[in-house]
């Protein structure tokens, strides 16, 4: 479920109302870069976005309002190999990471995923992390393969932007 991508601006300011929170210029903002960049953005990434639509926002004040929507469980918080990621979808899923350039794609689970036996039965997160080199990274050519992964299927997020090389 990607709650903040499905909401419009007034469902938007419904919810905060809902939520007991004002609905300021640099939540709107914050919102809006999130609707538009589904791609596991870290603060600077929504920051920087952010800040052309209300250039007065702060660095901390991004950071807050992506913790904020965090707690109210419209992001997850994903403390990726390098810094903080947030992710739109909310549901269970699986998650590849490169890392050499720090890509973030989302996959389906598997049908029929459980947990192991004996884990509790309340939780809040379930999250697959499997990491490696993508196909960019690793060299390989991936023309002529369909645009498939390594599962055969087609990546379900576009990757977001990557991080310096060298940075594991």
């Amino acid at each position: 479920m990607d709650r903040i991508v499905e909401m419009d601006a007034e469902a938007f300011r419904s919810f905060c109302h809902a939520q007991g929170l004002k609905c300021t210029v640099q939540r709107i903002a914050v919102f809006e870069v999130l609707r538009r960049l589904r791609a596991h953005p870290s603060v600077d990434e929504v920051w920087n976005r952010a800040k052309r639509r209300a250039p007065s926002v702060t660095r901390e004040s991004v950071y807050r309002i992506l913790n904020e929507f965090s707690s109210l469980g419209v992001l997850r918080r994903m403390d990726s190999l390098s810094a903080a990621r947030y992710d739109t979808h909310t549901e269970p899923h699986a998650h590849f990471i490169c890392e050499e350039c720090g890509l973030v794609v989302d996959y389906p689970l598997p049908d029929g995923f459980a947990l192991p036996k004996g884990m509790p039965v309340s939780r809040r997160h379930v999250e697959l992390r499997v990491t490696g080199l993508c196909a960019a990274c690793a060299g390989q050519s991936r023309a002529g393969d369909g645009g498939q992964d390594d599962f055969g299927e087609e990546p379900g997020m576009v990757p977001r932007s990557p991080r310096p090389k060298g940075k594991r």
